[in-house]
């Protein structure tokens, strides 16, 4: 008798650890998931300062189409940024609007490369601008897909001297949850950002 009281009460505890759990697991989170492959250092720019400035132009501020916001009902704009290295570790940067993700990982890649990221109002050192054109999250047909746009200058003394214009997509299936949603963010994030060619634009500005 005693037994199978136990046994009864195991079994309760079971269940209720897995209602738990699974109620856990589909609480909304008010953020995506961003992971940003860094590039490996390099000396392309050593000795240059840079100023950094980041510009949400967008004329839909909505990241998400109908049917992908269907799964993001507390989303609050926000992003969880992770540097991710080459040896695949984790460095998590914290929590971000759009600008500050666009504009705390461009500021990492500059680095990266060596050049030194200044805040000053000094217009003779030159401002790397980024201005996001578009942003979008879609689920349609049983995949996630991200599409975005952005336009990178350099301009010296309020005068821009070079500028480039990239965009890109990127897709994937759609699996119970958001891991989809974050991961087709993270590819096409990573990709635009090291997508531009920074020393091309250092060099038609002759300062390399």
């Amino acid at each position: 008798m005693h037994a199978r009281l136990r046994r009864q009460g195991f079994a309760f505890c079971i269940v209720l650890l897995a209602i738990v759990c699974i109620c856990g697991c589909a609480r909304q989170r008010p953020y995506l998931i961003v992971d940003y492959e860094v590039p490996r250092i390099s000396d392309q720019l050593v000795g240059q300062k840079v100023r950094i400035e980041v510009k949400d132009v967008r004329q839909d501020a909505q990241t998400f189409t109908p049917a992908a916001a269907e799964h993001f009902k507390d989303f609050q704009n926000r992003y969880s940024l992770t540097w991710v290295s080459e040896s695949k570790s984790r460095i998590h940067a914290g929590e971000k609007d759009l600008q500050a993700l666009f504009l705390e990982t461009f500021k990492k890649r500059l680095e990266q490369m060596g050049a030194e990221v200044v805040y000053s109002d000094r217009e003779e050192i030159p401002l790397f601008q980024v201005l996001i054109n578009s942003m979008k999250v879609d689920l349609k047909s049983r995949k996630w897909s991200a599409q975005a746009s952005y336009e990178a200058s350099l301009s010296v003394d309020n005068q821009i001297v070079a500028r480039e214009k990239v965009s890109g997509q990127a897709e994937k299936p759609y699996i119970v949850g958001r891991k989809g949603a974050d991961d087709t963010l993270s590819d096409i994030f990573t990709t635009l950002i090291n997508k531009v060619d920074i020393v091309k634009l250092f060099q038609q500005a002759k300062m390399i």
